[in-house]
């Protein structure tokens, strides 16, 4: 008769610990890339968003006077201005 398994249990446990750290690391880097990506688009978005500040304090000079909103999409947010997301 052959034995039910294949390694001893030692190489086996080793096996499956292994395994268990692999699919915990690879679940970590997607949840740590995800949250760097999700960091760039929010400074990408706030570049935007001084541009637009810049654009409409051009046009209008009294919309660069108030500093007291700390982000430049907050200030168009205070303008009722926001950024057209596609």
């Amino acid at each position: 008769m052959m034995p039910n398994k294949f390694f001893r249990h030692e190489v086996e446990v080793l096996l499956r610990v292994a395994l268990g750290a692999m699919v915990t690391s690879a679940f970590l880097v997607t949840l740590a890339w995800g949250y760097e990506q999700r960091k760039q688009a929010q400074g990408w978005r706030e570049t935007a968003c001084a541009y637009r500040v810049a654009d409409l304090a051009k046009s209008a000079p009294f919309v660069a006077r108030d500093t007291d909103v700390r982000s430049a999409c907050g200030r168009l947010d205070a303008l009722g201005v926001s950024l057209q997301t596609y």
